[in-house]
């Protein structure tokens, strides 16, 4: 028999994203080495263990109730473990051999195109062989109703291992939760009424803060939700398929461009992104005088945070428009600094509900079919996932790299996401075909404007120049 949960709010409005031409989940791509001494039946041997793993966690045992528009927010049906079709949800791929980067990204890309079946739990896992020099890839797609992008991938991260000889094979729909529950706290009525009150009072000065920004800027880096310049290429409506492409260097060099301007890692990474964009657009007659300005996702999850999606949304300025790639990287920290002041800033029970206030607009857009259609509130998004800072191993194989793959909506053709995971960076670029051709040389154009950065600051290094790009 059935169990029944109820989804959190936010969980809920991703549900609604779903249509004909967009697919509201995430992914991620993780290619690894076999063994050293690793018998040539090592990937069949991997396939048949996981194969025999059929028990399942929260939330790869959940399904959305069948009747799901009866009520707001609807509810997972949580299913026993005979009732989960794994022969569907895990499939065993092969590129013809020896396949290579451009002929892994083409699937992915077309696997990542295809929607989830919501009669389904709303996940599917790939294992892919038949990659040059042994290699093989493992693909996770997971509905962004289960789960955000730091909590999706701190679950997938728990299918390896440190230790190199280690035998242990977890499968990832049996990897636990962060915890089975939120922690609650009871409280009587009049303290729920007060809260309440508060709660509205916290977001109203939010809205408020937004709206005077809005109308008089206290900072010329301040970036205001819909105050964007609108671009079809990046903001008008989507098809259906996605193209992928990736970039990955090693992530000191990220952070010696970082300690020689004095900003974060993240800032020098959307400054570098900003480049590539700017390069890019310029070469199709579209950059826009006025900046670009990304919706950046920011954590609200704290220990012992169940949810599936705790994430808000700052904004903050891209700086398109200057040419000096130095100059460009300081004013966006200039941004990303006022944006995270302004957000911290507000009581920590209203920071809870301030992701359903930011993600909100976007979603809506979607809802009423406005989206792609009317002046969006930001012109892409850009993110930053937090990865493993030792090397990662599945039964032996060593994890090369692992890239973040998010999804599109109308209104967003763009997405540009970033685990950093033992010592590489690795960056994935999810782009709608129809908007944006030649995805791989946006990656590519990212990965130089890190070279014109370290070459102005006097900081080229021949060995640290590698890159890699996935089409």
């Amino acid at each position: 028999m059935t169990k029944c949960k109820r989804l959190g709010v936010l969980d809920a409005a991703f549900l609604t994203l779903d249509s004909r031409d967009v697919s509201a989940h995430v992914g991620i791509l993780v290619t690894l080495s076999r063994p050293e001494d690793a018998s040539p039946d090592f990937i069949r041997d991997l396939v048949v263990q996981l194969r025999e793993a059929t028990t399942f966690t929260a939330p790869f045992n959940y399904r959305l109730a069948r009747s799901p528009l009866r009520k707001f927010p609807p509810t997972w049906d949580v299913l026993p473990d005979d009732e989960v079709d794994l022969d569907y949800h895990f499939r065993h791929s092969a590129l013809p051999a020896p396949g290579g980067q451009s002929e892994l990204g083409v699937l992915v890309s077309r696997l990542h195109s295809l929607p989830l079946d919501r009669r389904r739990p709303l996940w599917e896992c790939h294992l892919i062989e038949g990659l040059s020099d042994g290699r093989f890839a493992i693909y996770v797609k997971v509905h962004h109703a289960l789960a955000d992008g730091i909590n999706g991938t701190r679950r997938i991260a728990k299918m390896f291992d440190v230790d190199p000889e280690s035998t242990r094979l977890r499968a990832v729909w049996q990897t636990e939760p962060e915890t089975s529950e939120r922690i609650r706290t009871r409280v009587g009525r009049r303290s729920r009424v007060r809260r309440r009150f508060q709660l509205v009072g916290g977001l109203g000065v939010a809205v408020g803060r937004i709206l005077k920004d809005a109308i008089r800027p206290s900072d010329p880096a301040v970036a205001v939700p819909f105050r964007v310049p609108r671009m079809e290429v990046l903001n008008g409506r989507i098809g259906r398929e996605r193209q992928f492409a990736t970039q990955s260097y090693p992530l000191e060099r990220v952070k010696r461009v970082a300690t020689a301007l004095g900003v974060t890692v993240n800032d020098v990474f959307i400054g570098i992104c900003a480049g590539g964009l700017r390069r890019y657009l310029a070469e199709f007659h579209e950059l826009p005088q006025k900046s670009l300005v990304a919706g950046t996702p920011v954590s609200l999850r704290r220990t012992g945070d169940g949810r599936g999606n705790a994430i808000a949304m700052l904004v903050a300025k891209l700086f398109t428009e200057v040419a000096d790639p130095v100059d460009r990287i300081r004013l966006v920290s200039r941004s990303t600094m006022v944006a995270k002041q302004k957000f911290y800033a507000l009581p920590q029970f209203v920071g809870d509900y301030y992701g359903v206030l930011t993600n909100g607009p976007s979603i809506l857009q979607n809802i009423i079919g406005t989206a792609g259609r009317s002046r969006p509130p930001f012109n892409l998004v850009i993110s930053n996932i937090p990865g493993s800072r030792e090397p990662l191993y599945l039964h032996g194989a060593r994890v090369l790299e692992a890239y973040p793959i998010s999804l599109l909506a109308h209104g967003q053709a763009l997405n540009i996401t970033v685990i950093s995971s033992a010592g590489q960076f690795n960056v994935g670029f999810v782009g709608c075909r129809d908007r944006l051709p030649h995805m791989q040389r946006l990656a590519l154009y990212a990965g130089e404007a890190l070279g014109e950065i370290e070459a102005v600051l006097g900081l080229v290094a021949p060995d640290l120049n590698e890159s890699e790009v996935v089409h």
